[in-house]
């Protein structure tokens, strides 16, 4: 009897526990139309979106490495635990994170996490604890790391570089959101997997809406007719150049930045070459007894095959940097072109083509939407072969990566 009345208790106080840890949990909910960023970074450097069910909403790779772990993987969905569990994992798998004689530091997994609620909190707390229980299971010698979220200086200028709103619009945003403007954009973008295509598609849609807009505005003051005609001659006249400018912009993107035959992608493929070498010593190295023969001779190739690393980044970095000038001053023309447009709009527009503009703003609205909810469509159309060639090329270089560890082991 003494021994069914201690079971009793037992089983109370089990399912008091379990009572008392259940509202714990429901304590660090994330609250209803919240966003919270996470990033991950071994190198390989992973930005995910959290929604309010503290599931994956997107995933984007805030570097080429990061690219290469995260194509074809579903991450999308997932609980941000399931997300680092999966992240160590191929890293492993690929070689960023080495097994062996290596010291703690060199297998860092830094994380950060948005946000001071509850559940940013135990949100941190879960995802170092699965980082690390999966980095003990791998047997490989790590640390986790926790790092500090992006301040909101940051977070406006990623705002406004993932969506059209204007600076004073994003300049009176709160942090939640910026989240949400950010998310928005991760999510609109989900099948462009390189930083240079993102660039390229967030770039063409401010200009094009840009364009549209204005186009709107040419198109009402030419109905106007009459002694507007020579108004609308001058305004179209600035539109050409400023749509001629746009134009140009876009296809320097392409045809220096994505194009496969660019300068900068062939330096791309020798890097991805470079590093696939460089991983493949350094978990060769690592595998090692550091008091055998071969450790020494191993130890200079790796040593190689870093010089090698760094000659390639270098010379990568240089194409990017001399290609940012050649970017900066076509910006440059596009803007004095939109400013001629300003000009005429502050100059030339009387009360009737006002009156005549807000008459038609519905229809213009309408029609901006209609403009900028086809972008994407109309932009992988575009683009439809160069998006699969990026993801096919990143696939390839990720079991090349996989292959490399393999047949190391």
């Amino acid at each position: 009897m003494k021994k069914r009345f201690i079971s009793i208790f037992l089983l109370l106080a089990i399912m008091l526990s379990a009572i008392s840890f259940t509202s714990c949990s429901n304590d660090a909910k994330p609250e209803e139309g919240s966003v919270t960023r996470m990033t991950v970074d071994i190198n390989p450097s992973v930005e995910f979106m959290i929604n309010d069910q503290n599931k994956i909403a997107s995933v984007t790779a805030l570097n080429d490495d990061g690219s290469i772990l995260i194509v074809g993987e579903a991450f999308v969905g997932k609980t941000p635990e399931e997300a680092i569990e999966m992240m160590v994992r191929l890293a492993s798998d690929t070689g960023y994170l080495v097994q062996g004689n290596v010291e703690a530091s060199e297998n860092t997994v830094k994380i950060s996490v948005s946000g001071d609620s509850k559940y940013a909190e135990q949100l941190k707390k879960d995802i170092t604890e699965k980082a690390n229980d999966t980095l003990k299971a791998l047997d490989i010698n790590g640390k986790v790391e926790k790092v500090e979220a992006l301040k909101i200086d940051a977070l406006r200028q990623m705002a406004l570089s993932t969506s059209l709103y204007t600076e004073e619009e994003i300049s009176a945003m709160d942090e939640d959101q910026l989240y949400k403007v950010i998310s928005a954009g991760r999510v609109e973008t989900a099948l462009l997997l390189t930083e240079e295509m993102r660039s390229a598609y967030y770039s063409a849609k401010e200009y094009k809406i840009s364009f549209a807009e204005r186009e709107e505005t040419a198109r009402i003051i030419k109905e106007l007719g009459g002694l507007y005609n020579l108004t609308h001659a001058a305004y179209k006249t600035a539109l050409d150049v400023y749509s001629t400018a746009i134009t140009e912009l876009d296809n320097f993107r392409y045809e220096m930045l994505i194009s496969p035959e660019s300068e900068y992608q062939k330096s791309l493929a020798k890097l991805r070459e470079a590093k696939v070498e460089l991983l493949k010593q350094k978990n060769y190295t690592a595998s090692l007894d550091i008091n055998g023969e071969e450790y020494a001779s191993a130890t200079v190739t790796l040593q190689l095959s870093e010089e090698n690393y760094n000659k390639m980044l270098t010379a990568y970095e240089k194409i990017g940097t001399d290609l940012n000038a050649s970017l900066e001053a076509l910006i440059a023309k596009l803007r004095q072109a939109e400013t001629k447009l300003i000009e005429l709009e502050n100059t030339l527009f009387d009360e009737n083509i006002e009156a005549k503009l807000q008459e038609k703003a519905t229809e213009i609205e309408a029609n901006l939407n209609a403009a900028k909810d086809g972008f994407f469509a109309e932009f992988e159309s575009a683009h439809a072969e160069d998006i699969a060639a990026i993801e096919q090329t990143l696939l390839a270089k990720k079991q090349q990566l996989k292959s490399e560890i393999e047949d190391g082991e």
